[in-house]
């Protein structure tokens, strides 16, 4: 498999200005580069910059993939928009960092793995998912940063004694953006699904927003009122989502250690694996049931069904022919008539001899048919 990597950055805040343009341009050749995106991949070579300089520089996301088994996200965020303390809580370190640089704060998550990768996101469309998120952050909504956290968990960079960071709610809301986030690190569902057990249960965080907002004092209100007048084009709303949900974190009944959050994970996976395991049996009964009454009515049509197999026979069409055969022969069986069967096919094989091409088929599907049987058996030894 040959290497592949592909650079996205976004600019999302402001568009970049024709200089900064004629910069970037200078450090690749063939990139595609517009006012708010650089985009390249590669199939040998690399990015002739380090991307998080670029990041910190010019745009507000990066999204790096690489099909040897590399993933990275990066958010940069304006400082103060941001309440640092409270995100660098589920920012231990190792593939999960956030880092300042100037009046920005940068978010920084890899996920790797040690087996390459057999496909890659399609080229040109890799962070449209993603993108979304990072207005998330900036309202205050932790669970892109509780993602992350799980993210360091999974890859052992917290130790299991390590108290969990408040949870947020609806960590298991099938929003995509966040669906996307959890399949581009790679996250273990079970232990989303262990996580997601412990998130705020105050109610619905729409209905608290709004009474938050009700009891604003009027100076409150009228400083918002005004914000919203002087810059009509500012999303006041998300602004002031932001500011409430800095206000009201998210509230943990107990805060779970790591060992007991991974220890509930494989509570789940082993709940998960007998279900399926259940749910495989029943579809076998239910399949070995339909194939017994299929078996049942070709026993009941009789001489039809072998004067259907000579036809096939005739007709040169081996495979349904083959197909057949074996039914007779299942049939057969399960009418504890197998000497009649062969003694059947025997005829078949006489008056048809000359028809090569539909007896090696047999030959194989019986041999296939034995080997299998002999497999099943040394399944069932202890």
């Amino acid at each position: 498999m040959s290497e592949y990597q592909c650079y996205e950055f976004l600019a999302l805040d402001r568009r970049l200005t024709a200089q900064e343009m004629v910069e970037l341009r200078i450090i690749s050749t063939r990139a595609e580069i517009t006012p708010t995106r650089f985009w390249n991949e590669y199939q040998w070579g690399d990015l002739k910059a380090d991307p998080a300089k670029l990041l910190a520089r010019y745009f507000d996301l990066h999204l790096y993939f690489a099909n040897w088994g590399t993933r990275r996200l990066m958010f940069r965020l304006p400082a103060a928009a941001v309440d640092l303390d409270a995100l660098g809580a589920y920012a231990p370190g190792g593939p999960v960092t956030l880092t300042t640089t100037g009046e920005h704060a940068i978010l920084d998550l890899w996920s790797e793995v040690d087996e390459p990768e057999d496909d890659w996101f399609e080229a040109g469309h890799l962070a449209s998912s993603l993108t979304p998120l990072r207005a998330e952050l900036l309202r205050g909504d932790r669970r892109v940063a509780y993602l992350a956290w799980l993210l360091a968990v999974q890859t052992g960079e917290v130790g299991s004694r390590t108290g969990e960071p408040p949870v947020p709610r609806d960590l298991d809301a099938e929003a995509a953006p966040l669906a996307a986030l959890a399949e581009f690190l790679r996250l273990d569902p079970d232990l989303l699904a262990a996580a997601a057990e412990g998130g705020d249960q105050e109610g619905d965080d729409a209905d608290r927003f709004r009474a938050w907002v009700k009891r604003l004092p009027a100076q409150e209100e009228e400083r918002w009122l005004l914000r919203a007048a002087d810059n009509p084009d500012l999303p006041v709303g998300s602004e002031l989502l932001g500011e409430f949900r800095r206000a009201h974190p998210p509230v943990t009944s107990g805060r779970r250690t790591v060992a007991r959050l991974q220890a509930r994970a494989e509570e789940l996976r082993a709940a998960r694996r007998r279900a399926a395991a259940e749910r495989a049996a029943q579809a076998r009964v239910a399949s070995a049931a339909a194939r017994s009454k299929r078996l049942a009515g070709l026993a009941r049509r009789g001489e039809a069904a072998w004067r259907e197999l000579e036809q096939l026979v005739e007709a040169r069409t081996y495979e349904e022919a083959v197909r057949l055969a074996m039914d007779l022969r299942a049939a057969a069986a399960q009418a504890g008539k197998p000497d009649e069967f062969d003694r059947r096919i025997a005829e078949v094989n006489q008056r048809h001899g000359r028809r090569r091409g539909f007896l090696d088929r047999l030959r194989r599907a019986e041999t296939a048919r034995v080997s299998d049987a002999e497999e099943q058996d040394g399944e069932m030894v202890p």
